[in-house]
């Protein structure tokens, strides 16, 4: 069997951490269906479309000459988000909506702009450092690459916590002795996978070693590096034969004999 333990919310918790965003923190804190009430808020569809629109807006480019327009004319123009509308002012508006709601995410963004180009560089919590440079665009202008200025720290900072979480996983089944039975794989992108045998007892060992240790990256990090992590961190685990069939371990565990 496949066990897959996915972080919660991995990148926009970060994001959240780094900006100090006090109504994200509230919302992660209260467990908020995050995906739904943005759904309301911002004024689309689904709260799938909520879902990707606000991974998106972690590292939209937002902040250069066009402002909004530039991230808003890419939505109006993406297949996953032109069904909803293909106005530009209608995402416009729903960015201005989404910034109004997290001011820190937003001032947080602009400072990791403003940092790059006064320092050449960004340094993470964990003393990650990120070199940037301006590049010449295709008509001879000169600019910085704000994506990746917005990306880079938060995908960073994501890779250390799920490090942290890795090591503490293959702590754990050494010394509760189960690397012989488990096969720890390795993480993907968000996710740790391993292969375990179809035991009932073995399954909801591993399952609360799994949980334990993503709910114990902050403590992990305060550890290692010192740094407080005032953002509660948790997974969520499934099981399957194969990464198509996948359920959580709970319903495995009630259809189990």
């Amino acid at each position: 069997m496949i066990l897959k333990c996915d972080a919660a919310q991995l990148e926009w918790r970060v994001k959240v951490f780094l900006a100090q965003d006090k109504l994200a923190m509230g919302e992660i804190q209260e467990q908020l269906d995050l995906h739904t009430d943005n759904q309301q808020v911002f004024g689309l569809p689904s709260r799938l479309i909520a879902k990707i629109f606000i991974y998106r807006m972690i590292f939209a480019d937002a902040f250069g000459p066009n402002g909004y327009d530039g991230p808003a004319y890419a939505y109006a123009n993406d297949v996953e988000f032109s069904l909803t509308s293909t106005s530009k002012k209608f995402w416009v508006g729903v960015i201005d909506r989404f910034f109004t709601k997290y001011p820190q995410v937003r001032e947080h963004s602009l400072n990791l702009i403003r940092e790059a180009i006064a320092n050449g560089q960004i340094v993470n919590p964990s003393g990650r450092f990120y070199p940037f440079q301006p590049y010449q665009k295709w008509d001879n202008s000169w600019d910085w690459p704000r994506t990746n200025i917005l990306n880079y720290p938060v995908q960073g900072l994501a890779a250390d916590f799920m490090q942290l979480a890795r090591l503490e996983i293959y702590r754990r089944m050494v010394s509760e002795n189960l690397l012989s039975k488990v096969l720890l794989i390795n993480t993907v992108h968000d996710d740790v996978e391993l292969d375990c045998p179809p035991d009932k007892d073995l399954i909801v060992k591993i399952n609360q070693i799994l949980l334990d240790s993503f709910e114990g990256i902050p403590q992990l990090f305060k550890k290692k590096y010192g740094v407080e992590i005032n953002v509660p961190m948790g997974g969520e685990v499934s099981i399957g034969l194969n990464l198509y069939n996948m359920e959580s371990v709970q319903e495995y565990l009630d259809k189990s004999p």
